[in-house]
């Protein structure tokens, strides 16, 4: 049996019309919300400064791609998620992980693990205090997110225009004690992927 193979590089503008593709195709079979507007999905100048990473097959094909954004401040972050986070947490600054979307033709292969991997790999060698998200009940990742020890809780305020709930919204997120221990985790269980579909370039 002949395995897939390719790589992983940063993602800039010129690709841009494939984000979108990607994005757009993810979201629209979601199951645990509705989109409401689908331009807010295009490259903009958020992804400009963003790392944005993406999984290509040995064709040039892009097959899944991620956001990390830097965030500096609990009000920013709530800015952002379109809910309140408690002040009691000490994550910032810390790295936001969003837009993560895979072609239907490339789901459950564990690319967006392979891609959470390299984001791990960039945190620890940066003074972040955490990485972050927003996800949805029943989201194919949710048990993958608890394996790694991130941690969740339940806005009680959340009021984004852009899309529409239908399971129900968690704030979750990865303590820096936790990038190592996690980082080794999808070392191990994503070995083959990871093998398989190299980091390239530089960040």
């Amino acid at each position: 049996m002949i395995l897939d193979r390719g790589y992983v590089r940063r993602l800039n503008k010129s690709d841009a019309s494939a984000v979108f593709a990607v994005r757009q195709e993810a979201y629209q079979s979601s199951e645990q919300f509705k989109v409401l507007n689908f331009s807010y999905l295009e490259w903009d100048d958020v992804d400009d400064i963003a790392i944005v990473l993406g999984v290509f097959n040995q064709k040039n094909e892009l097959l899944a791609s991620l956001r990390g954004e830097i965030i500096r401040t609990r009000q920013e972050a709530e800015a952002k998620l379109h809910y309140s986070i408690s002040p009691k947490l000490d994550l910032f600054p810390g790295v936001l992980l969003g837009r993560g979307a895979t072609s239907r033709i490339s789901r459950n292969k564990g690319f967006n693990s392979l891609l959470r991997y390299y984001y791990l790999g960039l945190g620890i060698d940066f003074p972040f205090k955490s990485m972050f998200a927003s996800v949805f009940e029943k989201a194919p990742r949710i048990g993958l997110l608890r394996d790694m020890n991130y941690r969740f809780t339940i806005p009680d305020d959340s009021h984004d225009s852009q899309i529409h709930v239908v399971t129900r919204e968690y704030f979750v997120y990865l303590e820096r004690k936790q990038f190592l221990p996690s980082f080794k985790f999808l070392e191990t269980k994503f070995k083959d992927v990871i093998s398989r579909y190299p980091w390239t370039g530089l960040i």
